[in-house]
């Protein structure tokens, strides 16, 4: 058990270590935590996912209506 903390709190770049980075490693340190993170816990990913897929299916249904109708009535 204590063996497998271990590794999980490896980084996987060395120069993750560092007390200063440039801003390329600093974002690479990042992703790679972003990325354990969501391997241990993958429901917040998910439900990320399932937001952006109703969010871009409302897109679509708004890009699809027709607004023609309303400027008929109106006038």
């Amino acid at each position: 058990m204590k063996e497998e903390s271990k590794i999980n709190n490896k980084n996987t770049f060395k120069f993750c270590d560092k007390e200063f980075k440039t801003i390329r490693e600093d974002i690479l340190c990042s992703q790679d935590d972003l990325h354990k993170s969501m391997q241990d816990n993958s429901v917040g990913f998910i439900i990320f996912y399932v937001f952006a897929i109703l969010f871009v299916a409302l897109l679509f249904q708004l890009s699809t209506r027709s607004f023609s109708n309303k400027d008929k009535k109106n006038k």
